[in-house]
């Protein structure tokens, strides 16, 4: 024996609280969206700011795509923790029912 234990109906109560997650990472992601496109360019125009723009836009840009990103990851994992524990609770009916005739037959 392993050990492991799991609690089907935390398991399958927990996977649905992720979609609550998502929406909450998708109005955060596209708050921050509105309020940086809102912005426009404020780094000015000088050379200090054209080359803080070209050194650090990019990247900030990449970290935004990963925000937005997150919303769709945590769907994800919520929708397999709850197959997760419908493929358990399967799993765990099986063996009983293929227990019960074992014991039957004794």
């Amino acid at each position: 024996m392993s050990g492991f234990r799991s609690d089907i109906g935390q398991l399958t109560k927990r996977a649905g609280d992720f979609d609550g997650l998502a929406g909450e990472a998708r109005r955060i992601a596209d708050t921050l969206r509105q309020a940086l496109d809102a912005a426009g360019d404020c780094w000015g125009g000088d050379d200090i700011g054209e080359n803080f723009a070209r050194t650090h836009c990019d990247r900030a840009d990449q970290a935004l795509d990963g925000l937005g990103a997150l919303s769709g990851r945590l769907s994800e994992m919520g929708a397999k923790f709850a197959a997760t524990a419908a493929t358990t609770e399967r799993a765990d009916a099986g063996g009983a029912e293929e227990l019960g005739r074992l014991v039957g037959r004794g």
